[in-house]
């Protein structure tokens, strides 16, 4: 089945930025906005190196996929923000736009990892009322990563970088900033012997293990500067604060500042359970070294013990680690699946 050709649209959000969202009109089953993680694009979810992408998917299933490309997106101007600031923007600004160029009461979504975290901060705040389900890989409101990010995020490896100058890191070439990427490219190849890829190496520095290589063809491998670039440094503060406390809270300003803008010293979490009561699965792969599959596990438990516990489904994959769910050769075997089944279960 060939995709339809791809529509363009930008999506102004009310503190000013600009975001595309990349319709293929599929059949009658209703839209589908699709959300990809930091540092990475809405390509992830196109990618031409495999039989079947995850856009090609879900329109042959019937579906109206819109591809969102939030202020993560490498293909957007690199901006310093919040995950607070994406929830509050982002996407409300999306669903709204979506809703009314279908003219649909409610949509669906799938969203991945640093987009499904704060998309979650924004249902969670009461800001998507429009949302009708979700299928949700990887991460949602709680945050458990393997020792090795626990350690980078213990060390306030994010603060030190930013006090050193670096406003953001790169998994592609930068020749911005060519005696730092040098640096840090030696670093991370002496890290990492899986291949021979420094674009690997650096992805995995700065991500985990984001994917494991058997389930990545070769062309997808030799490709990957293609879907990875920039990720901001403030960002990667905020995601490193919610690993350090466990789950997902604003952003930490300090002291002085969160009670001005907070009335507390510490700031407030996400985890409420009012505006959550709507179908949610959660997909994690059995081998995540990025977010721990013990991460989904939580927030299923947790709103299965606030909620009506038949809202909520979860999945593990086995053989797949965090982003392969996506991007892996047999991925449409393997993985797709389960988030269809989230969306067949709440129809137009």
């Amino acid at each position: 089945m060939a995709l339809p050709m791809p529509e363009i649209h930008t999506v102004t959000t009310s503190d000013g930025v600009a975001l595309t969202l990349t319709r293929y009109r599929g059949g009658a089953k209703g839209p589908v906005m699709i959300a990809h993680g930091a540092g990475v694009w809405s390509g992830m979810f196109t990618l031409p190196t495999i039989d079947e992408h995850f856009a090609d998917y879900i329109v042959r299933n019937g579906y109206d996929a819109w591809l969102l490309d939030w202020r993560a997106s490498v293909k957007l101007p690199l901006r310093q923000f919040t995950l607070d600031e994406a929830a509050a923007n982002d996407f409300p600004a999306a669903v709204r736009y979506i809703r009314d160029a279908t003219r649909s009461d409610s949509i669906q979504a799938v969203v991945h990892c640093a987009g499904s975290s704060a998309f979650f901060l924004a249902l969670a705040s009461g800001l998507l009322p429009e949302i009708r389900c979700v299928s949700c890989s990887q991460i949602a409101l709680h945050y458990n990563p393997p020792a090795a990010t626990q350690i980078k995020c213990a060390m306030h490896l994010g603060e030190i970088l930013e006090k050193g100058g670096v406003e953001y890191l790169s998994a592609d070439e930068d020749p911005a900033h060519p005696a730092f990427h040098a640096l840090f490219t030696t670093f991370v190849n002496a890290m990492y012997h899986q291949c021979d890829s420094p674009v690997c190496h650096r992805i995995f520095f700065m991500y985990g293990e984001l994917y494991r290589h058997e389930q990545l063809n070769p062309a997808t491998h030799q490709r990957l500067a293609e879907q990875f670039g920039k990720c901001n440094i403030t960002a990667f503060r905020h995601l490193a604060q919610m690993v350090r406390r466990g789950e997902a809270a604003k952003f930490d300003y300090g002291a002085a500042e969160n009670l001005k803008r907070y009335g507390a010293a510490t700031p407030p979490s996400y985890v409420a359970p009012e505006h959550l009561r709507i179908p949610i699965t959660f997909v994690s792969g059995a081998l995540n070294q990025t977010f721990l599959p013990i991460s989904t596990q939580r927030t299923f438990d947790w709103l299965r013990s606030v909620n009506d516990p038949a809202l909520y489904t979860r999945h593990v994959v086995p053989g797949y680690g965090h982003i392969d769910g996506f991007m892996g050769c047999n991925a449409n075997r393997d993985a797709y699946p389960l988030f269809l089944e989230q969306l067949e279960k709440c129809p137009a």
